[in-house]
């Protein structure tokens, strides 16, 4: 009797094994994953959003129309550009004598690179050519005793003449009548000597120098200032 209770008690445990969990319930089957679509419409850009062509060229990135310059004093000249989005302005002096440009209103525009009228990318460098009014005049004739003539030279350039020649009691005079002193003679013009080019007055004679700034009226003595 006791044999046939524990075959009975086996045959029960390896039935409740084959069973989920003796309950005689199966597990429930697992979601099939939905394919994907195969005809998906693409993404669609907002109206009115600019195209990446639209987007290059309004990044502000392109050709400004250079200005005139040429014959303007170089401080109006570097204030045009500037006025025109060009803020990066290279001064050389045009005779190739390679000068200080140290008073801008002293020199005038000669020359500019680009030329007007060209297209030129923004944080291009210009570079304008300029030299002084006085540059046109022929160099000063300096002899011993002898008045040199100095209208239309720059006063400082008229002294060194005058005392190359025996003069040394030099004085200048305000143009305008304002009772100006030079204090740079490099940025003055002379336009009238008392003594006469040519002449041989004693070279303790004072010799009185008529001069002007540059950039102001010149009167009849026909210099360019």
């Amino acid at each position: 009797m006791l044999h046939v209770s524990r075959w009975f008690t086996g045959l029960l445990v390896a039935g409740c094994l084959s069973l989920a969990a003796c309950g005689g319930s199966t597990p429930d089957p697992v979601p099939a994953v939905p394919a994907a679509p195969t005809n998906v419409a693409a993404p669609t850009s907002f109206a009115g959003s600019p195209t990446p062509s639209e987007l290059v060229s309004s990044s502000g990135v392109g050709d400004r129309a250079m200005p005139d310059v040429n014959g303007e004093r170089l401080s109006d000249a570097e204030a045009l550009l500037g006025a025109a989005g060009f803020m990066s302005v290279r001064a050389v002096d045009a005779t190739g004598k390679n000068r200080t440009i140290l008073e801008k209103n002293n020199w005038v525009v000669e020359q500019q690179e680009p030329s007007a009228g060209a297209g030129v990318a923004d944080g291009m460098t210009v570079t304008l050519g300029v030299r002084k009014p006085t540059d046109d005049q022929d160099d000063v004739a300096v002899e011993k005793g002898v008045v040199p003539d100095v209208v239309c030279h720059d006063l400082q350039e008229a002294q060194d003449a005058l005392r190359g020649a025996g003069f040394f009691v030099v004085v200048a005079k305000d143009g305008l009548g304002q009772g100006r002193y030079p204090l740079v003679d490099r940025n003055w013009i002379v336009l009238g000597q008392s003594a006469k080019a040519g002449s041989s007055p004693e070279k303790k004679a004072a010799i009185q120098l008529t001069v002007v700034k540059f950039g102001e009226p010149t009167g009849d003595s026909g210099c360019k200032s």
